[in-house]
């Protein structure tokens, strides 16, 4: 055993040792150990220059590297200095990061060690899980109660004549069925003939509170105030969008359409556009008209300012009616 050597390889000179004593009395010469040890020296070894080529070779490609950067710093000095600034502070945090991102590993391995312990600890201490024991036979404390047909017979107890008053206590009212509700009927619309508003100062009539075929003849008692001698109604089913026809003092067709609406709904574009349909190829109109009771949307007056309807709202009804406004057709009026 002592003798055996690698091949390929001198054997090592055999030198007198002092024997190590050993327990027992025995004694092994230490020659033994030492050539046991140098064999397994020698994966050590190997990897020692392994190291060792990779240690160069890292040198070298960092030799390389700072050789062609030293280069082109020559020929971008600005840059460089730049890259220096930059490159300082993250390669300090770096270095400064290093030993304490260690501790945190160590640290966290550390709690969770501790963690696995505890959890260890606690399921050895937990207390056993009872288990539920098959009942016994019923104590005297568990019977059931008697009927209540195996008690004696008892006294009476009186009872109480509804309605019943203590002098206490009064008895709460039953409550009272709510009532229905009803909504509140809208007032009715003024109804007046052709006749009648002839002989009524516009001026001061609600043109919102008519229906709406007296707010066609009270606008046609409009055209004939202002001039139209011969305006009259002509709305029903089959109008085709005239509501009123008249001939202006200037000798031109007059077409009105009448809308009462309410202050919450507006004239809308489609209304402008049914109009518009017929107005001029039905009715041969020169001067077409649109009067509401409301507003017109923003589309609704941008339609008829493209083709040429005039808009009578709400606020311009009044004026016309008092006096404080023109007409349709009279100065001042414009298409909108």
């Amino acid at each position: 055993m002592i003798d055996e050597v690698t091949p390929g390889r001198e054997p090592l000179a055999e030198e007198p040792l002092p024997a190590r004593e050993v327990r027992g009395g025995a004694r092994r010469p230490r020659r033994v150990r030492r050539v046991r040890r140098m064999r397994r020296a020698r994966p050590t070894v190997r990897s020692g220059s392994l190291a060792v080529v990779l240690a160069a070779a890292l040198l070298t490609g960092l030799a390389l590297a700072f050789q062609g950067f030293a280069r082109w710093a020559g020929e971008h000095p600005g840059w460089a200095v730049l890259l220096g600034l930059v490159a300082v502070p993250v390669l300090y945090a770096l270095l400064r990061g290093m030993p304490h991102a260690r501790e945190l590993r160590r640290a966290a391995r550390a709690g969770m060690a501790e963690a696995e312990a505890d959890a260890l600890a606690a399921t050895r201490t937990a207390p056993p899980v009872p288990v539920d024991e098959p009942a016994g036979p019923p104590t005297h404390a568990q019977e059931p109660p008697p009927a209540a047909d195996t008690f004696p017979p008892g006294p009476e107890e009186p009872t109480l004549a509804a309605p019943f008053h203590d002098g206490r206590t009064a008895p709460l009212p039953e409550p009272e069925a709510p009532e229905p509700y009803a909504p509140e009927p809208e007032p009715e619309a003024a109804v007046l003939t052709a006749a009648e508003l002839d002989g009524v100062d516009l001026a001061t009539l609600d043109f919102a509170a008519l229906d709406p075929d007296t707010f066609e003849e009270a606008v046609a008692a409009l055209c004939r105030r202002d001039g139209c001698a011969d305006a009259e109604t002509v709305g029903g089913a089959g109008d085709l969008g005239a509501d009123v026809l008249a001939t202006a003092p200037d000798g031109r067709r007059v077409v009105i359409q009448c809308k009462r609406y309410g202050p919450e709904n507006k004239v809308g574009s489609q209304d402008l556009q049914r109009f518009g349909g017929t107005c001029w190829s039905v009715h041969g109109a020169q001067l077409a008209v649109l009067v509401t009771t409301s507003e017109f949307t923003a589309p609704a007056e941008e339609y008829a300012e493209s083709s040429g309807i005039r808009c009578v709202d709400g606020a311009d009804l009044a004026a016309w009616a008092e006096g404080t406004g023109p007409a349709p057709w009279g100065p001042g009026a414009t298409v909108r």
